[in-house]
């Protein structure tokens, strides 16, 4: 297992990945650096509506997962190296769960230094609200990596597929449908934020924290499942 971690790690880690992600998650840090230097006196509504609601959960988060979570099976599918993997005696949780912390591992780290720097400096150094957007953030992450990481087995259109649930399902219907926001990923890891500080994404209805926390869990088990059982019966190029 460490073997397998350590090589998608290392394609996680490949220059042009570390760079796209590094510039998509220090967005939200300079966007925000910039309006507060022209407008000292800048919206905290206005912050977590489009820094934090637009921006980083909308676009940053789901896209950098998209991008690192190919390097789990994606790239071994077109590569047609998934073979090699599969012929080890390991069994498939034991291929499933290495790759998936690999590709979870390095956007985790980044975003959430990302918006703890971000909301660190927006809420004028809370320790509680930072501490809250950081854990929003990682959860989101860590949902859209065992989601990505799903589709890149179960469909060789994962990325156009995924690109179709971050803008349609997530930037529209969950935004303007009020029933979507329940089958929303965004909108748990926004409930964890609210729950851990109240005070933070106030605006909008939001399920209890208690219940964002398993609704989480049973999401990245019940994904973690179906990509154990696609890896066992899919026929590997």
């Amino acid at each position: 297992m460490k073997s397998l971690f350590l090589i998608t790690l290392r394609r996680v880690l490949s220059p042009a990945r570390l760079v796209m992600t590094g510039c998509l998650a220090f967005a939200p840090f300079a966007v925000t650096w910039m309006i507060l230097r022209v407008d000292e006196g800048a919206s905290l509504q206005n912050f977590e509506t489009f820094i934090l609601n637009g921006m980083l959960a909308g676009a940053i988060i789901p896209l950098a997962t998209l991008a690192t979570a190919r390097a789990g099976f994606g790239d071994e599918i077109s590569d047609r190296t998934l073979a090699n993997v599969t012929l080890t005696p390991y069994s498939r949780w034991k291929v499933v769960l290495p790759k998936l912390l690999a590709v979870t591992t390095v956007p985790a780290l980044i975003i959430a230094a990302s918006a703890a720097l971000t909301s660190h400096m927006a809420y004028g150094a809370d320790f509680t609200a930072t501490w809250a957007v950081t854990l929003g953030a990682v959860v989101a992450v860590i949902l859209y990596s065992t989601l990505f990481v799903w589709l890149d087995l179960a469909t060789p259109h994962a990325i156009g597929i995924g690109l179709a649930y971050i803008v349609v399902w997530e930037g529209l219907f969950s935004r303007f449908i009020y029933g979507v926001r329940f089958l929303s990923l965004r909108s748990y890891s926004f409930s964890i934020t609210h729950g851990m500080d109240d005070r933070r994404m106030a605006d909008g209805d939001h399920t209890a924290l208690g219940l964002s926390v398993v609704v989480a869990v049973a999401v990245v088990a019940a994904l973690f499942v179906l990509s154990v059982r696609r890896l066992r019966t899919m026929d590997v190029p």
